[in-house]
């Protein structure tokens, strides 16, 4: 008997039903993988040769640390346009916090007036459980 472990594609499988396309599973494309047939009622499993088997050579594209944030960041004049992105499970918001001020819910994406000639500007994901994600700064010079 063999073991076989696929991730989702998408993070939120069981929150966007019906929508088809959570159906999509990668597999780490490794020795083990190439050398053994994934069985599915005896028969070799549907997914192989279909567009929903994505097979992946790279771990880092399957083992991520979830709540973790990225951003896309363009300054024109002193405004500063930051669009986050994160697979974060059950997103519920982000947050910002500016120098040492408090945290505070924001949408994305968001404008920012730049002050002074540094500005630094900390971000988090929070989960509907209330956890928050690792902390994302951007410091911008302006």
């Amino acid at each position: 008997m063999c073991t076989w472990l696929s991730w989702g594609k998408y993070n939120n499988r069981y929150s966007n039903w019906p929508d088809t396309q959570t159906d999509f599973m990668l597999f780490y494309d490794d020795d083990y993988f190439r050398s053994h047939v994934w069985l599915w009622d005896g028969k070799k499993h549907w997914a192989y040769d279909t567009e929903f088997m994505i097979l992946v050579r790279e771990r880092k594209a399957i083992e991520w640390t979830p709540n973790v944030i990225t951003s896309n960041v363009s300054i024109e004049d002193n405004i500063a346009n930051i669009e986050l992105h994160s697979i974060t499970p059950s997103l519920n918001t982000y947050q910002v916090k500016e120098g040492d001020g408090d945290w505070r819910d924001v949408l994305s994406p968001l404008t920012i007036e730049l002050m002074r000639d540094t500005n630094e500007v900390t971000f988090r994901a929070v989960n509907v459980a209330g956890v928050t994600g690792p902390e994302h700064k951007i410091i911008m010079v302006w």
